[in-house]
């Protein structure tokens, strides 16, 4: 399992054995699903908030499509928390660390009645930044957080109980801080050479990978979270009903200095809400029995509003010009606006850009069974199936104000090439008359002609050398004349199992099982009408998941140790890579994992505690025939270099998932007295070298992590407890993820990991 967070203080992303996404985009949602006390949390901002008691947390890997309602594909993270009591008890915390940080946890429980009982908990978060802005000494990536929770417990008798929980979250932070790993010439001349070349603006250069920014903006985010929950379990004797019923609510706002830069060239605000309902329903066997059984249903309802803008700002226009004077042309876009008659300036005026508005209402529901079957005392064979439906209705109505990229560069050049040839405008009457069809031929010839040294002028459209500085395509509202807004899909998934039991605390199991996402929606300027040549477009298809795993598991004395193999393969996985510019959604063809996993426990001596986990990941495009060459730059695949939309992606191995990871832990306990007890901890996470993304080359952006997190800690019996600890102990950097810089081509941001706190 990992989690990360990248641009934004509510994107956080989980990933199981490898497979994960979501975390970027309102309209993709994650295929690992994490669920709070039964109730499935579809964003990833809804999962992060401070929770109180823990019971349990539990991590499912692979498919579990056949008994949780939604989103699980590659996995699901189920996180238990206890239950009030009907005895008066509760917790403080308060915790001091490096950056100011200052954490404060509490929870209360006891009795209302003699068959109600209640649990109310809270916490703040605080830290100052640990990334340095140059422009002004601030600091990004702080803290700024806080949640309240309450939660009531009602058992009028021994076979029901009702349970309401509501909580309550906000986030307002400045975050979250990107280094740059290489700056390339667009950065270096057009933004940090002096004028009049360039701009003369700050940019940072983190070589070195040091935690400094060179920010012109404010960067933030503010999140409010809210939902209740209410939960019924009713014993009827021999069968057991279960009802969990939820509603949530998120608004989140975050400002991104786009650029990354000490120029003021693009910022990128998004406002997005959702408002989600959830209605689970189950109804399971009790006691033993020779078949155990399990019926259930669940509906998930939800409305998403996001609104995600690019904006020029006042250095847009220096910077560009910047750029064109690189490319060997210095003035073009003046030029350009004086042939068509435009005001001097019309082109990256500071406030243009696009803006975009989006609306999707998602509905689904899922029928779900299984039943297992007892053989013999050691045999157990189980078999589970489910129909799920999704639907999702969506809109979307963006504004492209951006002059330059509003103009179809071929069809300027060949209206200006007719009337050079003709002395004619080139009206539809003129460019459709026999007279002129030689003129017309030789017209498109020269408008779709770049300028090179072998074809200058006249004979060619010096337009097209301005195709790289049209950042944004064209936009298409949806729904429309060719696309009805509507994506519907549905899937029968199942799961069947064998396990044994060889002797008391020895078995081993067979999994075969079929998971399942459904389609996701690009809600976002980037957002696109599907193209017939390449197949890619506003929308992926679902996600098809097959798992082949099998296992044993071991107890003995002294701890136990588990052991899995497994395949899994996922078809048309929803890639969504952010190339710069936006971000290009596409499904794989087929991708897959191969594997083992071990994990064990062992307690040599009863003070000292060992805990290992090792796993091997072997992944592949095993098909992708129609790969985007944008998403893969970093591969660097002789296909695209003619350029070429797509390419064959089969057989490389997708990146960011490293061969090798190892956690383990040593826990020793002493004894000081009869009331106080000692124990030393360390922990280490290493994962071998992998590349962070496909398109940034791997020489530029590689991850590979050695971490130690260490602690010491007194507990006494009487319930205080004191403890110092030191996560990434050795100060270990490495980059989470990296891009390509936004409008900066041959320029590369990467997010690194925390510092030593």
């Amino acid at each position: 399992l990992r989690i990360s967070q990248l641009q934004n203080s509510s994107q956080t992303n989980f990933i199981i054995r490898g497979f994960g996404n979501g975390a970027n985009n309102p309209g993709i949602e994650s295929s690992v699903g994490v669920f709070i006390d039964g109730v499935y949390r579809s964003r990833s901002a809804a999962a992060i908030l401070d929770l109180p008691v823990l019971e349990r947390v539990e991590v499912l890997r692979g498919p579990q499509s056949t008994l949780f309602g939604k989103n699980v594909s590659a996995g699901a993270i189920s996180i238990t928390t206890k239950k009030p009591e009907f005895e008066w008890g509760g917790n403080v915390e308060a915790s001091y660390g490096r950056f100011d940080e200052v954490i404060f946890r509490g929870s209360l429980t006891g009795p209302v009645s003699e068959n109600v009982a209640f649990r109310i908990s809270g916490s703040t978060n605080n830290r100052e930044g640990f990334y340095t802005n140059v422009m002004d000494g601030s600091k990004i990536n702080e803290r700024d957080r806080w949640a309240v929770r309450a939660d009531l417990l009602f058992e009028p008798s021994d076979s029901l109980s009702f349970r309401v929980i509501g909580d309550y979250n906000k986030i307002d932070e400045v975050c979250c801080g990107a280094i740059q790993v290489l700056n390339g010439p667009a950065t270096l001349f057009a933004i940090g050479a002096p004028p009049p070349v360039g701009l003369g603006r700050p940019i940072d250069s983190s070589a070195d990978r040091e935690f400094s920014v060179a920010y012109d903006a404010r960067v933030e985010n503010r999140l409010t979270g809210k939902g209740v929950s209410g939960q019924m379990d009713w014993d009827w004797g021999g069968a057991a009903f279960t009802s969990i019923t939820a509603y949530r609510e998120q608004a989140d706002f975050s400002e991104t200095d786009a650029d990354f830069s000490g120029a003021a060239i693009i910022t990128n605000p998004q406002d997005r809400e959702y408002k989600t309902f959830t209605q689970e329903i189950r109804l399971l066997s009790t006691g033993e029995n020779t078949v155990d059984w399990l019926l259930g249903a669940f509906l998930f309802d939800e409305s998403v509003n996001s609104s995600r803008d690019v904006i020029f700002g006042a250095d847009a226009r220096g910077y560009t010009d910047g750029l064109t004077a690189l490319l060997g042309a210095p003035g073009a876009l003046g030029a350009f606006e004086a042939a068509l008659s435009l005001p001097a300036g019309t082109f990256f005026r500071e406030g243009t850009g696009v803006f975009g508005d989006y609306e999707m209402d998602n509905r689904s529901y899922s029928l779900f069974g299984q039943l297992d079957f007892h053989l013999t005392d050691r045999l157990t064979l189980s078999g589970g199936v489910a129909y799920l439906y999704d639907k999702k209705e969506v809109i979307g109505n963006s504004l492209l104000t951006d002059a330059l990229s509003n103009i179809n560069l071929v069809q300027v050049g060949f209206a200006g090439a007719f009337q050079a040839l003709t002395g004619q405008p080139a009206t539809p009457a003129n460019v459709g008359n026999p007279i002129f069809a030689p003129a017309v031929a030789a017209a498109t010839t020269i408008s779709t002609t770049p300028c090179s040294a072998l074809n200058p002028p006249p004979a060619c459209n010096s337009a097209l050398g301005l195709a790289p500085l049209q950042f944004f395509d064209p936009q298409v509202n949806f729904p429309n004349a060719n696309e009805t807004g509507v994506f519907k899909d549905d899937k029968v998934a199942y799961t069947l199992r064998a396990t044994y039991e060889f002797t008391d605390g020895f078995s081993g199991y067979f999994t075969y099982s079929k998971g399942w996402k459904a389609s996701a929606v690009n809600l976002s300027s980037d957002s696109s009408p599907p193209d017939p040549l390449t197949g890619l477009g506003r929308a992926a298809g679902p996600e098809d998941v097959t798992l082949y795993e099998a296992g044993v598991k071991a107890r003995f004395d002294q701890g136990y140790i588990n052991v899995a193999v497994f395949d899994q393969t996922i078809k048309g996985f929803q890639s969504n890579i952010f190339i710069g510019t936006g971000f290009v959604l596409a499904n794989a063809g087929e991708q897959s994992v191969r594997g083992f996993e071990v994990e064990s426990l062992w307690q040599p001596f009863e003070p000292l505690v060992a805990t290992a986990g090792l796993t091997y990941l072997d992944p592949e495009y095993d098909s992708f025939p129609n790969a985007p060459c944008v998403s893969f730059v970093g591969a660097a695949p002789a296909a695209c270099a003619g350029g070429a939309a797509t390419f064959d992606a089969s057989g490389l191995r997708p990146a960011g998932i490293s061969k090798w990871n190892f956690s383990g832990s040593l826990t020793y306990t002493q004894p000081l007295s009869e009331t106080l007890e000692m124990y030393l901890r360390g922990e280490v996470d290493i994962q071998s070298d992998v590349a962070t993304v496909e398109n940034v080359p791997a020489a530029v952006s590689s991850r590979n992590v050695e971490q130690l997190n260490l602690s010491l800690g007194f507990s006494w019996e009487n319930g205080f407890e004191l403890q110092g600890w030191m996560r990434n102990a050795l100060n270990d950097k490495y980059l989470i993820q990296s891009f390509p810089t936004t409008a900066q081509q041959g320029s590369f941001t990467g997010y690194l990991n925390e510092p030593r706190t």
